[in-house]
């Protein structure tokens, strides 16, 4: 035995010092102080385990114990496990009261031959002592054993309880076009694009976890060879960077860290081993199975896509969306069509452009990292805007006219990709100089909150029309070089000259060829929604336009992207501005909403409306959503749900708190998605501190709990991440 709190020792050896107590005394005081604490530790032991005992739950070691236990589905051994785990609680009890006994007889025998042996003063001062250190001791493991049984505690309440494990979600997909899906495909769909279709531990999930494990392996090796190192901007910037490298140099191996790595393989693949021998049980009903069938075998017949504001699936006819997509392209104000030959063209001239431009700063090893010798062509995709769908058309026979749709280039992988990612880097701090500009509803609430508002006052929103399309890329690039211009001094460039970000920025948008249908196309005006740094130039263009139309009567002007909430000291004010805007661009329109009945005015996820100057703001849901979020049965671990669950709650009530309407609606929105008002406690994945990410997929809460076991006793530096089956399998 010994002790577990060393300051007693202290002690007792300046006793002995002052009153020359023997060597075999002092043993003894030894003996008696361990006696006592270990008796203290074995007392307040037992109370927790029969704390647990009585909230029929079982310590962490308990179930470490029958981690390996085969057939934990069948019904039998589930039982012979619970009688066993009791049966181990008992003998835990009975061993801790078998110990604290022998602990009680120590102190008996030792403190008869102290009483005997030293003088009475030096007996009571070191009793004294004792006594106090070991109710401190007390108290320090009664604190550590009640924060053990509530985590304990949690982890068996917490067991889906906020969950609804059979919710179906109501019908919420859009069929345009056909009436040829039916109720099955419709009850998949409904689930929502975020759903994970539950797989069970196949080749695949273990090539999955082999290739996490080697991943983390890799980079562990490679952070002990560096060392401890303070990053340079450069190596700040590229630690970030998105994109694989185009080679891979393999690290030698660490003689310290191979054995804990080849253990923590040969442990995790044991574990999804036996979980592809336990029986698997689907996330999915009978109906939903019968559509995901369905839909598999129509995949060349449907197109499935999601609506532009609902968030919910639209699933049409291919010779619909290649129409609709043909339709779109067949503006030749602003597409028209090209050739591999003139992709390739411009693949070279970005090429030219970013080795001129970048050879400057870097190195050729770190330049070659900003190109790809074989990049992806941009793929063209459009997605539906439901919300303007006409209310009682027959949506099975819809017109193409009758359909509007957003277009989508996908540029990712493709020759700007990486520069473009580059530029949003260097450019974004401008943004904090756009004096409209916010970045979310939390923003704007805030500002609209310092804001003083005479109760004359009128407020609108503004919309822009078709913003990326329509902006003028020269115009849009000069505007960002002045705001650069003037805020040069207060925005590190990394060396980057005003021209060199010119020449990027031309280059950059200047690959704009796509790929639709295997036909080649290219965008000649406006900005393509789907390149990195579209965003960032159309706010700046907007700015630009903005500070030469605003007038005099503008109390209030906040801007999302193309959204603009304004606030005239009277609606002259507003009409006037409004007029000025749309005057500065001939491809730039912008429209206004204004508030409705009840003096309320929508913007982002809120309702504003102005009572004596003062704002009274309220959580807001577009009518268009279809309020779908992480539904409760997907394959998605417990965590991520309760983060998605405190998320929305916690929107609302930064935004607007103890609001009645937006409790009801939220618990609406959470029914839907098959969540109830319930404990929301869970565990989390172990992260250490500097952690190396380690993804492993997600199977099942009792299998990641056990890899969580593992990775948590290793003792590498893991950041534990669980990846769900890909979402592409439901569809």
């Amino acid at each position: 035995m010994r002790l577990r709190d060393s300051t007693i020792l202290q002690h007792m050896k300046s006793l002995q010092r002052t009153h020359k107590i023997s060597r075999a005394n002092f043993a003894v005081m030894l003996q008696y102080a361990t006696f006592h604490q270990v008796a203290v530790v074995c007392d307040e032991s037992i109370t927790f385990l029969k704390r647990c005992r009585s909230h029929h739950i079982f310590p962490v070691f308990i179930d470490n114990l029958l981690l390996n236990i085969p057939h934990r589905n069948n019904d039998a051994v589930r039982i012979g496990i619970a009688r066993l785990k009791l049966s181990l609680l008992n003998a835990s009890i009975a061993a801790q009261k078998q110990r604290r006994g022998s602990c009680i007889n120590g102190i008996i025998k030792t403190r008869s031959h102290l009483q005997q042996n030293l003088e009475a003063s030096i007996w009571r001062e070191f009793l004294d002592r004792n006594t106090s250190v070991c109710s401190q001791l007390r108290k320090r493991e009664r604190d550590r054993l009640r924060k053990k049984h509530a985590k304990v505690l949690t982890s068996y309440s917490s067991d889906s309880s906020f969950m609804r494990p059979r919710a179906v979600p109501p019908e919420r997909c859009t069929v345009l076009g056909t009436s040829m899906v039916d109720d099955d495909m419709k009850a998949l769909l409904n689930l929502g694009p975020s759903f994970s279709v539950a797989i069970p531990a196949n080749e695949e999930t273990f090539d999955s976890v082999l290739c996490g494990i080697h991943r983390f392996a890799y980079q562990l090796r490679w952070r002990t060879h560096q060392g401890p190192t303070v990053l340079d901007r450069t190596s700040t910037l590229l630690a970030s960077f998105p994109f694989p490298k185009p080679r891979i140099r393999v690290p030698k191996p660490i003689p310290s860290l191979e054995l804990s790595l080849a253990t923590l393989e040969v442990d995790l693949m044991r574990i999804y081993r036996k979980a592809s021998k336990s029986r698997f049980a689907s996330n999915l009903t009978s109906q939903e199975l019968r559509g995901l069938k369905k839909l598999k075998a129509a995949r060349q017949t449907f197109r499935i896509t999601v609506g532009d504001k609902d968030g919910a699936f639209v699933i049409m006819p291919q010779d619909l969306d290649k129409a609709l997509t043909n339709s779109a392209l067949a503006d030749d104000s602003i597409y028209e069509t090209s050739s591999y030959r003139s992709f390739h063209q411009k693949h070279q001239i970005l090429e030219a452009a970013v080795k001129c431009v970048l050879r400057k700063r870097w190195d050729a090893k770190t330049i070659s990292r900003f190109w790809t010798n074989h990049p992806e062509v941009p793929t063209y995709y459009s997605l539906i805007k439901t919300h303007k769908l006409e209310q009682n058309v027959d949506l099975a026979n819809i017109e193409t006219s009758s359909i509007k749709t957003r277009p989508i280039i996908s540029s990712c992988g493709g020759p700007a990709d990486r520069i473009s990612w580059l530029l949003v880097k260097l450019l974004s701090p401008l943004l904090h100089y756009v004096g409209s500009h916010i970045v979310n509803s939390h923003e704007f609430v805030d500002a609209i909150q310092h804001c003083r508002v005479p109760t004359s006052a009128y407020y609108v929103s503004f919309d822009a029309v078709s913003l990326y399309t329509n902006i003028d890329n020269n115009a849009a690039v000069r505007a960002l070089l002045e705001l650069l211009n003037n805020h040069r001094e207060e925005v590190s460039m990394w060396g980057f000259s005003n021209e060199d970000v010119e020449i990027l920025l031309e280059a950059t948008l200047a690959c704009n060829v796509f790929r639709f249908n295997n036909t080649f196309y290219a965008q000649k005006r406006g900005l393509a929604m789907g390149i990195r740094i579209a965003p960032l130039l159309a706010i700046v263009f907007l700015d630009h336009i903005e500070k030469a139309s605003l007038t005099k009567g503008i109390i209030f002007y906040k801007r999302y992207i193309d959204d603009v909430f304004v606030i005239g000291s009277s609606f002259s004010a507003l009409t006037s501005t409004l007029a000025k805007l749309n005057s500065m661009d001939v491809n730039i329109k912008f429209t206004m909403e204004d508030r409705d009945e009840d003096g309320f005015l929508p913007f982002l996820n809120t309702r504003v409306r102005f009572c004596n100057g003062k704002p009274e703001i309220r959580w807001y849901r577009k009518p268009s959503s279809k309020n779908i979020m992480l539904h409760s049965r997907s394959a998605h671990p417990t965590y991520m749900k309760v983060n998605v669950v405190r998320n929305l709650k916690g929107t609302s009530e930064r935004i607007a708190a103890n609001d009645r309407e937006s409790d009801e609606t939220i618990q609406r929105i959470l029914s839907e998605n098959g969540y109830k008002n319930g404990s929301m406690n869970t565990w989390r994945p172990h992260s250490a501190p500097d952690g190396i990410a380690l993804v492993l997929p997600y199977l099942n809460e009792h299998i990641s709990k056990q890899v969580n076991i593992i990775v948590k006793r290793c003792g590498l530096p893991v950041r534990l991440i669980f990846r769900p089956p890909p979402l592409s399998e439901k569809s």
